[in-house]
C-alpha cells in the first residue's frame, strides 16, 4: 500500500525591527509517490494492460536540456504504463489517505506518450471540498486529445476540452518526457507544462462537470490514457500556500 506521509508545514520569516524585508515563506514540501499499488486498474471494456516497469526509454528526449535528477521516491515507484484501450485505460486511486488538500494544492507529474496520437495522461482530479452530500466535484485535464495536441479541462459549463475557454493547442512528440504541473484550488485552475502556463481558469462562476464516458471510472482521482499507450512518473503532491494562487480579477 502506498504511505503516504504527512505534509511538512512551513515556516514564516518576520520582519526584525530594523525594517528588513520579510523573509518569504518557503514553498510546502511535495510528498513524493513511491508506490503505485494504491492505483488500481479500472474496467473499461477491451483487453488494455496496465503495468508498472523500472523505467522506460525516452528515444526523442529534447536536445541540450538537462533535466533534473528523479527523486529517490520516484526511481522506487518506477512508472506506470497505460496500455492503449478500447478505447480507455484507467487507473483509479484506491488508498485510504484523502492526499489533496482540498483548500488548495499542486499536483505535478511527467508524463510520456509511447505510442498512438491521443490523450496519454489525462488526470481526473477533484475541485473543492465536497458536497453536502458527500460527493466530490471533479473534472479532468486532457493532454494530447483530440486528434493529438488539445491541451484543457472538461468540462466547463457544459463545453469540453476542446472548446472552452481552457483550451490550448500543444504538440507533444512521441518518446519524449513532459512535465506537468496542475493548481488546484476552489476558485482557480491553472496548468503548467515544462514550466511554461497554459491556462489560468477563474472557476467561481462556472459549472464545473465530467465528460459523460468511461473516463468517469476515474473519479475522484486518477489518470487515462484513449487507444494511446501513454506512461506516468515522479508524482508529487504539494499543499499550496495562501493565496498563492488566486484569480486574476474580483467578480
Amino acid at each position: 500500500m502506498i504511505r503516504f506521509i504527512a505534509l511538512l508545514c512551513f515556516t514564516v520569516g518576520t520582519a526584525s525591527c530594523d525594517d528588513k524585508p520579510a523573509v518569504a515563506a518557503p514553498a510546502e514540501k511535495p510528498f513524493i509517490v513511491s508506490d503505485w499499488t494504491d492505483w488500481k486498474k479500472q474496467d473499461t471494456a477491451g483487453e488494455e494492460k496496465v503495468e508498472v516497469k523500472a523505467e522506460v526509454p525516452e528515444p526523442n528526449a529534447p536536445k541540450d536540456v538537462k533535466r533534473p535528477e528523479l527523486p529517490a521516491e520516484a526511481k522506487k515507484a518506477g512508472v506506470l504504463v497505460l496500455g492503449a484501450g478500447e478505447p480507455f485505460s484507467a487507473v483509479k486511486y484506491e488508498g485510504k489517505a484523502d492526499i489533496l488538500p482540498r483548500e488548495g494544492y499542486e499536483i505535478s507529474w511527467d508524463a510520456m506518450r509511447i505510442d498512438g496520437s491521443d490523450f496519454f495522461s489525462a488526470l481526473v482530479f477533484p475541485v473543492g471540498p465536497k458536497t453536502k452530500e458527500g460527493k466530490d466535484r471533479c473534472v479532468s485535464l486532457v493532454a494530447g486529445g483530440w486528434g493529438g495536441m488539445v491541451v484543457g479541462i472538461s468540462a466547463i459549463n457544459h463545453m469540453y476540452a476542446h472548446e472552452n475557454e481552457s483550451t490550448r493547442s500543444h504538440e507533444f512528440v512521441n518518446g519524449r518526457w513532459y512535465r506537468f504541473t496542475l493548481q488546484v484550488t476552489p476558485e482557480v485552475i491553472r496548468c503548467l507544462i515544462d514550466g511554461k502556463e497554459q491556462f489560468k481558469v477563474d472557476i467561481r462562476d462556472k459549472r464545473l462537470s465530467m465528460h459523460v464516458s468511461e473516463i468517469q471510472s476515474c473519479e475522484p482521482l486518477g489518470f487515462s490514457s484513449y487507444q494511446t499507450t501513454g506512461a506516468i512518473r515522479n508524482l508529487q503532491v504539494r499543499k499550496l500556500k495562501k493565496d498563492e494562487v488566486k484569480p486574476d480579477e474580483e467578480l
